[in-house]
């Protein structure tokens, strides 16, 4: 981030650029919470995480005024337009990515009830690499680059390879044992929103790429999700009923 000849817009600028950091922190000690819930089968851990969540909505809603402030007492252009407006859109994902962290958070309950369900490893797993991605792309955002930003974005198709095999793995168990199916059905909505906490750190990827090259990424972003059209099918037993 470039100085600025008035001072007062250069300090806006980097308190923005701080306070949203600060932001990412948080959701990233959200989303390593909830983990640690389902790990340690802590109630009181995923407690505060759903607490937690009202200051992550604040300093959405701080950075949101700022932006506000800066749009329309300084004027930006080029660069620190783009930077400006990213910082809106990355707030706004991080907002996402909170709200999804506190869901997987309270999907705990049930889910520690069942000391049969399998896909637990796998899904915590998962939740690392989220996490890491999340972390990866604020440094990113931090230092400006692009491309760091990029790896970011062409790497969620790990992150669809993971919930696919959760899926694989729950709905297995589930057609085995039925009595699971409760429990199971919460480890895949987990699973679901772990994904969808990587396409909100590609979305954040997107936004810092552009705000540091003025372009837009031209590829596709690799997509590997079986998920919506995952079908098992119990097989016959032996006298075909």
């Amino acid at each position: 981030m470039g100085e600025h000849i008035v001072k007062s817009f250069d300090d806006e600028m980097k308190g923005l650029s701080v306070e949203l950091v600060r932001m990412g922190e948080i959701v990233v000690d959200q989303i390593t919470s909830a983990m640690k819930a389902l790990k340690s089968r802590d109630l009181q851990i995923a407690e505060r995480v759903n607490k937690n969540d009202k200051q992550v909505d604040a300093i959405n809603d701080d950075i949101e005024e700022r932006v506000m402030s800066i749009l329309a007492l300084r004027h930006p252009y080029a660069v620190d337009l783009r930077d400006t407006i990213a910082a809106l859109k990355i707030a706004r994902e991080l907002e996402r990515i909170g709200d999804l962290a506190k869901n997987c958070s309270m999907r705990t309950g049930v889910i520690i009830e069942d000391e049969k369900i399998k896909g637990t490893k796998k899904i915590l797993k998962m939740g690392r690499q989220v996490a890491a991605n999340v972390t990866a792309v604020m440094k990113a955002y931090e230092e400006r680059d692009a491309e760091a930003a990029l790896d970011i974005w062409f790497g969620d198709e790990a992150i669809d390879n993971y919930c696919n095999a959760i899926f694989e793995t729950v709905l297995t168990g589930m057609m085995a044992d039925n009595s699971s199916v409760n429990a199971c059905t919460q480890m895949t909505f987990v699973a679901k929103n772990l994904e969808r906490i990587g396409d909100h750190a590609t979305n954040i990827a997107s936004a810092i790429h552009f705000v540091v090259t003025a372009e837009s990424i031209r590829e596709k972003r690799p997509k590997s999700d079986r998920t919506s059209t995952t079908i098992f099918l119990q097989e016959d037993d032996e006298n075909g009923d």
